[in-house]
């Protein structure tokens, strides 16, 4: 370790642990036997250094070592070079165990609230100095966040997958439809073992209304797989953004809406309502992590998604 200035002789960190060391016991010899070097050899590297800087750091009392005034600034400056020196040292080996990370992760609207905060607070436990920012937003935009670097990692349902990041799935969905108990498309619901719920072909309400969120949200994708499984063509539509606003318009009757099963915990839907899953009824929606292909071995990456996976298996 070197420290340079122009003109002046260059302190190295030999200088500071010598002068430090001598300073510390007060006697050339005891220092010399601390540094496991001899008497002579020591009080020489000490002339060399005054001479060189042009200035005395000790008084010669007898065997007693005494500092001068710029002793005392030359000590004080060294303890306070080299605590920093440990506090850097250790600082890096903390980064390279992963204990002090930065992270990025992309989210939809309802992850931020239902998952980001506890997954937050364990992995905190676990990397106590990382700082980590949920960014909420559409899929279509963190796919291209995460393709440029400006995020680390996304939460979605990805429909279709990118050649380009690696994804690696949370939990299977499905896609379900709101109606009201009273709706005559009810009685068509079937029961089959791979749903959830009973199962209702769209083509049978081809010519109701579907409440439809906008083409940039994610579920979007996936209510148009289901219209196109179905091989309906909807002659009526209504777009709007809230989920929760089109399920309360589905239940007053003012047309079709789709959401989301794992939506449905955070909704409290009307008891005069009946939940039915439509699409591909042996199609599994998943719902995954994506990232970039070269980061796959990033430790603290599989310990955020290992910890989303823990809170999801006890919701």
């Amino acid at each position: 370790m070197h420290y340079f200035r122009k003109g002046i002789h260059m302190i190295t960190e030999k200088d500071m642990q010598y002068v430090l060391t001598i300073a510390n016991y007060g006697n050339l010899t005891k220092a010399a036997n601390a540094l496991f070097l001899s008497q002579p050899a020591l009080s020489i590297h000490l002339k060399q250094l005054e001479t060189s800087l042009g200035i005395q750091l000790f008084e010669r009392k007898g065997r007693r070592m005494i500092l001068t005034y710029a002793g005392e600034e030359f000590v004080k400056s060294a303890r306070d070079i080299t605590m920093k020196c440990f506090e850097l040292e250790d600082r890096m080996i903390d980064i390279g165990k992963n204990v002090a990370v930065k992270l990025r992760i992309g989210y939809m609207v309802r992850q931020v609230e239902s998952l980001f905060p506890s997954v937050m607070t364990a992995f905190n436990r676990l990397y106590p100095q990382s700082v980590v920012y949920a960014i909420d937003g559409h899929l279509s935009d963190h796919e291209e966040q995460l393709l440029v670097g400006d995020l680390d990692m996304f939460f979605g349902y990805n429909s279709v997958s990118n050649t380009r990041l690696s994804y690696e799935t949370i939990y299977e969905d499905c896609l379900v439809a709101i109606l009201p108990k009273s709706h005559p498309a009810v009685s068509f619901a079937e029961s089959k073992e791979s749903c959830i719920y009973p199962w209702l072909d769209l083509a049978h309400v081809r010519k109701e209304r579907f409440i439809l969120q906008h083409s940039n949200q994610s579920i979007r994708q996936l209510e148009e797989d289901a219209l196109f499984y179905a091989d309906v063509l909807p002659e009526l539509t209504y777009k709007i953004s809230s989920i929760d606003a089109g399920i309360r318009l589905a239940e007053h009757g003012y047309g079709i809406a789709f959401t989301l099963n794992s939506y449905l915990t955070s909704m409290k839907l009307s008891p005069d309502s009946v939940v039915l899953q439509v699409g591909d009824p042996d199609m599994r929606i998943p719902f995954s992590a994506a990232f970039r292909k070269e980061d796959e071995n990033r430790k603290e990456l599989k310990e955020w998604i290992r910890l989303t996976k823990e809170l999801v298996s006890r919701q």
